[in-house]
């Protein structure tokens, strides 16, 4: 088998390629382009086949990554930090080069290959659902920062705003701040004025419309003109942004129920009790559907952050909080656990025993969670919808089996 280290950059890929018995058979550079990685691959393939050929890398995206898959490669993506605690027990002297790092990746690569794990892609649909899903949770990241900066701002610069509308979130609030991002305009409007924006922009609740009406002559305290003056851009570009951002998550959530619908784990995975619209097809994304995926169950535990870190020497064991594992999977399963526990006896009795025996809400939440992933992936092997009364079954046969 051929031993290759790739380090990339965004101009360039350096790669250095050996055998089993150390001998170098290729290093150097190319583009991560068309071209740079036909001479790659020609390069390559003058020493082994594309099924003899094994690629390590420190990233698992990428078109040049599909590239490698598609040519038929082994790729095994290498945690950074692995990489470097590596060429440190190769070299104490600390130099680092790309040409470096790549050779380090492929000596790793010839040295550990039988423990290192290949990336299998999952199915397409599958890909795209994950994508999709954790666009999604960006997208409402950026909203929260959003609102929160508006709050904060509307608490300084424009206080008579604040609960005229309810949700500062409403589109009627937004667009609001968007017509009148200053006090004064406000303070301006007439009743008249107020009751044909409104009927304009289709306002519903038109019952509160003497309270809004009284709200315009309320005192407050006055602001400063030159300071309206000076946020009232920013007031009307956090509106316009929010706006855009609660139609883009609107619109991403259509387009993920729609995908998730034609699925054939939608039936087995809304079985799961609180496992709602956003959260049902988040689950499929973290487990895939690759059986082979993980090698058991405590290695999908690992990467989806539902279990600790141990570190035992001699009388010496620590249990720590795990920090290097995929957070949207683990952000996902502890809110599907979250849920869970309100609508499913076992789990509300999981979490009230760890909060009992003195751990935190998430770190009883994250306990749920460990429980879970043992379950979703049971019902991922069968396919059959969740039934309580099998695992309540399960438990009392066998009490003592680890979960």
């Amino acid at each position: 088998m051929l031993f290759v280290g790739i380090d990339w950059s965004d101009r360039s890929l350096d790669f250095h390629a050996r055998s089993a018995e150390g001998r170098v058979a290729a290093e150097g550079r190319v583009e991560p382009n068309l071209a740079g990685m036909s001479e790659l691959f020609a390069r390559l393939e003058q020493h082994a086949p594309p099924s003899e050929v094994g690629v390590a890398i420190e990233t698992a995206q990428g078109a040049w990554v599909q590239a490698l898959l598609d040519r038929g490669y082994a790729v095994y993506p290498v945690n950074p930090k692995s990489a470097e605690r590596f060429r440190e027990a190769l070299s104490a002297a600390g130099n680092k080069s790309d040409r470096i790092d790549c050779k380090v990746l492929a000596m790793m690569l010839a040295a550990l290959h039988h423990d290192l794990k290949p990336l299998r892609p999952d199915a397409p649909d599958i890909v795209a659902l994950r994508i999709a899903c954790q666009d999604r949770v960006r997208l409402v990241e950026e909203r929260t920062a959003k609102l929160n900066e508006l709050l904060a701002v509307l608490k300084l610069y424009y206080p008579a705003f604040l609960g005229l509308f309810g949700g500062l979130d409403s589109a009627i609030a937004l667009e609001f701040l968007q017509e009148f991002p200053v006090q004064r305009a406000m303070r301006s409007l007439t009743p008249k004025r107020l009751r044909s924006w409104l009927q304009r922009h289709a306002y519903t609740r038109m019952s509160r419309v003497d309270e809004l009406e009284r709200r315009l002559v309320e005192p407050t305290l006055p602001v400063a003109e030159h300071l309206q003056t000076a946020k009232a851009a920013l007031i009307r570009y956090l509106a316009t942004s929010l706006l855009a951002l609660k139609a883009e998550i609107a619109q991403r959530e259509e387009q993920i129920t729609n995908h998730f619908d034609g699925m054939p784990e939608a039936d087995w995975i809304r079985s799961l009790p609180g496992a709602g619209p956003n959260l049902a097809p988040a689950l499929p994304a973290c487990v895939g559907r690759d059986p082979n995926r993980f090698a058991d169950v405590a290695a999908a535990r690992a990467l989806m952050g539902t279990a600790p870190v141990t570190r035992a020497s001699g009388r010496s064991r620590v249990v720590l909080f795990r920090r290097g594992c995929w957070k949207f999977a683990r952000r996902t399963l502890q809110l599907f656990a979250d849920r869970s526990r309100r609508c499913c006896t076992w789990a509300q009795a999981l979490y009230e025993k760890q909060r009992a025996a003195g751990r935190g809400h998430h770190a009883a939440l994250r306990a749920v969670a460990h429980r879970w992933l043992k379950i979703i992936l049971a019902m991922r092997r069968t396919g059959t919808p969740y039934n309580e009364a099998v695992f309540i079954h399960s438990q009392r046969r066998h009490p003592t089996q680890p979960l």
